[in-house]
Order: C-alpha cells, then sequence, then structure tokens
C-alpha cells in the first residue's frame, strides 16, 4: 500500500477516535442551571461574622477618606448587622447597625450571600374559585420559575465555563454579566456584576463594575475580593473579606440599636 495512502487512513482514524472521544460543551442555560443549584446545595448558619478591608483609590491615588476596615456581624436571614471599625488589628469606635447589601450605600456581604437572589417582586398566583365539585382545599403553592437571565456565550477557559450572560426583565434587578464555574463541580469561582459608587449622602452614584472573586472554605465558596471600578477609572474600591466564623446563635442585642448604650462594656471585639 503506498505510503500516501497510509497516512490519509492514519490521519482519519485519529480525527474519528477524537471526534469521539471529545466532550460536547454543555448548553449555557444548563451551566447555569448547575451552577445554581450547585451554589443553593451548601448550608449557611443564620449567623457570620467577618472582616471586610476596603480601599479606594480616585485618581490612581489612595483615598484615606473612604478607606476603612470594618469588623462585622450578621444576621443572614435580614442582614442586620453590627459593625465596629478595626484600627492596627484592635477593634474600636462605637457601635453601628446597618444592612449589608449589595448595589447599596453601605458595603456589600455577607461573603456568604446569595448572589443568585430570587426576584423579590414576585407575586403568587391567585387562588382558585372553587366549585361544588371540588374537593376541600388545604393549601395553595406558588412555584417563581428563575428565568433572570439568557446565556449570549460559553468558553471553556482553563479548567472553568465562562458564561456572558444577558438580563431578560429587570436591568437594576438581574446585575451579573459574566460568570466562571468549575467545569466539574459547577461551584462559583467569578463573576463580573453591576454596581454603584454611593458619593456621600447626597443620593448621586455613579455605575461601578464589580469583579467578584470566591475562594472555597470547607466546600462552601465565599467571596474572598471584590475590584470595583467606575466607567472612566477615576474611582476604584478594593475590598477583601478575611476571619469569617459562623454561629448558630449571637446575642438578640447585637441586633437591637437602642440597646447598644447598655453593652458598651461588653461590645464584641
Amino acid at each position: 500500500m503506498p505510503r500516501r495512502t497510509l497516512a490519509s487512513i492514519a490521519i482519519a482514524t485519529a480525527f474519528a477516535c477524537t471526534a469521539q472521544t471529545a466532550a460536547p460543551v454543555p448548553r449555557g442555560d444548563e451551566i447555569l442551571r448547575l451552577a445554581k443549584a450547585a451554589f443553593r446545595a451548601h448550608a449557611h448558619a443564620p449567623f457570620v461574622s467577618y472582616t471586610v478591608e476596603r480601599t479606594d483609590r480616585r485618581r490612581r491615588e489612595y483615598d484615606m477618606e473612604n478607606s476603612y476596615t470594618l469588623r462585622v456581624w450578621c444576621r443572614r436571614s435580614d442582614r442586620s448587622a453590627l459593625t465596629r471599625r478595626q484600627w492596627n488589628g484592635s477593634t474600636v469606635g462605637p457601635l453601628e447597625n446597618v444592612t449589608v447589601a449589595f448595589d447599596g450605600r453601605v458595603d456589600p456581604g455577607p461573603p456568604d450571600a446569595d448572589v443568585f437572589e430570587p426576584r423579590l417582586y414576585a407575586r403568587p398566583a391567585p387562588s382558585p374559585e372553587p366549585s361544588a365539585t371540588d374537593l376541600p382545599t388545604i393549601g395553595v403553592t406558588s412555584v417563581t420559575v428563575e428565568g433572570d437571565y439568557r446565556v449570549e456565550r460559553v468558553a471553556r477557559d482553563g479548567d472553568a465555563w465562562h458564561l456572558w450572560l444577558i438580563w431578560k426583565r429587570d436591568p437594576e434587578r438581574n446585575r451579573i454579566d459574566e460568570l466562571w464555574v468549575d467545569a466539574e463541580t459547577y461551584e462559583l469561582r467569578r463573576m463580573k456584576v453591576r454596581d454603584h459608587l454611593y458619593l456621600g449622602d447626597t443620593g448621586a452614584s455613579l455605575p461601578e463594575e464589580f469583579d467578584v472573586r470566591f475562594a472555597m472554605r470547607d466546600g462552601t465558596p465565599l467571596i474572598a475580593t471584590i475590584d470595583g471600578r467606575t466607567d472612566d477609572w477615576e474611582f476604584e474600591t478594593h475590598y477583601a473579606f478575611r476571619d469569617v466564623t459562623f454561629a448558630q446563635s449571637l446575642p438578640d442585642w447585637y441586633f437591637q440599636p437602642q440597646r447598644y448604650g447598655a453593652h458598651k462594656g461588653d461590645a464584641p471585639v
């Protein structure tokens, strides 16, 4: 048999083997569904404590006024939090109560927040009118389908899937633009989110893009860092989350600011 023919057969055989063994690329909406399921499969304690270090820059120069370190004790059910400033490794200053949240005037968090949080204004389905032939109604359950995003594009990025998302209904509520998930476990690695930088107490804000990085702790993805920047790069904000601890309970007064005055002597550190 001529050498050219043997070479052609070898190439064809190699191509056929590659085609048979190459893993198909999953559909984007299926990757997104699996990423949500993996993220929400982790059990969370009702309370989380952590330190968030914020570093601001304006026109590449360090902004001391808006840079600080906070120790936070957060109740996950409503994100009510007791906060104290930290300075040189020591917790100092008055007790303050805030509601931590993304895209708000306060610092984002907590580090185990549900970044796929369902839509807030979903309404339950109306109850059907009873008829004479109906059996007694014990209860009505409504199910909200989370179809907030359309996956525009999927690409492999090393050992992760990179997804580009398009919001379907509400751009202010559905703010994730890009997503990276582990190609095997579908755990979150990174995401890009539209947020805002709020300017003092004026109510004015500027669009800010967040680049959120996750780190695995005891098998659970937690927000490790956030790098934010405005469109013109005039303002840059860096958040680092550390010293994360979970608890089944914290004192009730932590979340009752009217009682802070009576607990100055036993304030947490």
